[in-house]
């Protein structure tokens, strides 16, 4: 059961992977703003590592019961770990960190790198269903 509900996890995970694409083809200036905020504030810390965390949790829990279970192991311990570390790290040095690469990313490559968000929802979804 546990393995089910983290399939519909990885699927959600893909979806919104998918929906950020999107965003990032059509609004790069507003990806860019978005990115900027991160580590703002300690909802916005706190929250985007729960929910990464999260993923990366339900990327674990789907893995014996996908197409590649090595892989969605690797990436899924990889993000909460990631998470973890991140999140106990005091959060001006990850808001720092937002608005460092918020700074330095030009405008033409959100929609640049959408194809690569698009492709890996499709993957995740494709891989657990």
């Amino acid at each position: 059961m546990l393995a089910e509900i983290a399939r519909y996890g990885v699927v959600a995970f893909g979806l919104f992977l998918i929906l950020a694409a999107g965003w990032m083809a059509v609004r790069p200036a507003a990806c860019r703003a978005i990115l900027a905020k991160m580590g703002s504030t300690p909802l916005i810390h706190y929250g985007e590592h729960a929910v990464r965390a999260l993923g990366g949790l339900c990327l674990i829990g789907a893995a014996s019961a996908s197409k590649a279970p090595l892989i969605l192991t690797v990436a899924g311990g990889f993000i909460v770990v990631s998470s973890i570390v991140i999140a106990l790290a005091p959060r001006r040095w990850h808001a720092a960190y937002a608005v460092w690469w918020a700074d330095r990313l030009p405008l033409w490559i959100y929609p640049a790198l959408a194809p690569v968000s698009l492709i890996g929802g499709a993957a995740l979804i494709w891989v657990v269903l």
